[in-house]
Order: C-alpha cells, then structure tokens, then sequence
C-alpha cells in the first residue's frame, strides 16, 4: 500500500499526524506533500499547528463520524448489513 493510502486510512480512522509520526509509522519524510497529493484528490484534511517551547510543527487530521453506540456497543452496519 502506498504512504498516502496509508496516511489517508490513518486519517480516516481518526489518528492526529506529525511528520515525525508519519516518519516513524510510514517511513513517509515529506508528510506535507503526502497531504497536498490527498487533498488534491478531493480530501478534506485539517491542518493545526502545535507549538512546543521554541518549536512549532503541523498536525494534520480528518473530522471523523463517529458511529452511535447503545451501551458501548457499534450500531454502525457492516458491509454485509449486519452490525459490527
């Protein structure tokens, strides 16, 4: 799987990405440009950006759904139509 379709599933299910994050799971050194290529595609991804001491970094991220629960439990559908 490629680093963007990576960094996009990961986005998707609602991780935060640095660049140091992207490096370290993805092998991925230029996440800024990963990202560009996605929302070229079409995605909407969120941009924030974190200051540390003298320091300032992007943290990027998706708005995720999150699907209802009742009791904890998923009441989101599977694909084959039953819950999850």
């Amino acid at each position: 799987m490629s680093q963007s379709k990576q960094i996009l599933e990961a986005l998707k299910h609602g991780d935060r990405l640095t660049p140091i994050d992207a490096l370290n799971r993805f092998g991925c050194m230029r996440l800024a440009s990963r990202i560009s290529d996605l929302k070229r595609e079409g995605n909407t991804i969120y941009t924030r950006t974190v200051k540390d001491g003298d320091k300032a970094y992007a943290e990027y991220y998706m708005e995720v759904e999150q699907a209802p629960t009742f009791f904890g439990i998923s009441l989101a559908r599977s694909e084959h139509g039953g819950l999850q």
